[in-house]
C-alpha cells in the first residue's frame, strides 16, 4: 500500500509559472479511495498534457541530453509526436522537470487536478464512459495523440488523466523498495478510478508509463 503523499514538497525554483501550464487553485478536496479524506493543498499549477515526444526531443536538443533508447537512429516520425513520451525512469523525467524549473507531481497533487474539489470518481463525473479515454475498454491498444480525448479532460482541463499514460509521481509506494506511485491510466489497462494508485519500480523504462510535471508558487 502507498504512503500517505498527501504532503505538496518542495517548491520548484522559479518565480512565476512556465506559460501553458494550467492553475489549481489552494483549497481541499476529496483524496483516496471511496469516500476518501478531504486534504488541503496549497496552490499548485500543472501541464495540461503529458510530457510529449516532441517535448522530449526539443529538450534532448536544448541541453544535449540522449533521446530515448527506443526511438529509432534516424529520429522519430512527425506523426508520433503529439503522443506522450514513454520508456523513461523516474530520474530521467526529474532531470526533464528541473530543466525547467518544474519538478513532478504527489499522488494527491495529481488526483486533485483529475477529480477537481467535487469528488468525482472520474475527471468527467461519476458515470463510467469508455470512450472518452484511451483504456483498454476503447480497443486502441496502443498510445494516441495527448489531445485526441477532449470529452475526458478534467474540471481544470487537464486531459489524459485517466488513460492513455499511467504518471510517474513523487510518492513513494513502498519504502522498503523504493517503488514509485503511479497514478491516472492507460491503454493497457480497464478504466479505473482517478482514486486509484498503481506501483512503478523507478528504475523501469515502461511503454505505458509517462509524466507531467508540476510549479508551485514560491511561498
Amino acid at each position: 500500500m502507498a504512503e500517505d503523499e498527501a504532503s505538496e514538497g518542495s517548491e520548484a525554483g522559479t518565480s512565476q509559472a512556465p506559460p501553458g501550464m494550467i492553475q489549481v487553485p489552494a483549497g481541499p478536496f476529496r483524496y483516496g479511495r471511496g469516500r476518501g479524506r478531504e486534504v488541503e493543498l496549497g496552490e499548485f499549477w500543472i501541464d495540461p498534457y503529458p510530457v510529449t515526444n516532441k517535448d522530449y526531443l526539443d529538450y534532448s536538443v536544448e541541453f544535449r541530453r540522449p533521446a530515448p533508447r527506443h526511438w529509432p537512429p534516424q529520429g522519430l516520425a512527425e506523426e508520433f509526436y503529439r503522443h506522450p513520451v514513454v520508456n523513461l525512469t523516474v530520474a530521467e523525467a526529474e532531470a526533464y522537470a528541473e530543466a525547467y524549473g518544474k519538478q513532478l507531481p504527489t499522488p494527491a497533487q495529481l488526483e486533485k487536478a483529475a477529480r477537481g474539489q467535487d469528488g468525482r470518481k472520474y475527471p468527467w463525473g461519476d458515470d463510467v464512459r469508455t470512450r472518452v479515454s484511451n483504456t483498454r475498454e476503447s480497443g486502441v491498444g496502443d498510445l494516441t495523440p495527448v489531445d485526441a480525448y477532449p470529452d475526458g479532460v478534467s474540471p481544470y482541463g487537464c486531459y489524459d488523466l485517466c488513460g492513455n499514460v499511467l504518471h510517474w509521481t513523487r510518492g513513494v509506494y513502498d519504502s522498503a523498495s523504493g517503488s514509485r506511485v503511479l497514478k491516472g491510466g492507460c491503454y493497457r489497462e480497464f478504466l479505473g478510478a482517478s482514486s486509484w494508485t498503481y506501483e512503478g519500480d523507478p528504475n523501469q523504462r515502461y511503454p505505458h508509463v509517462g509524466f507531467r510535471c508540476v510549479w508551485m508558487p514560491p511561498q
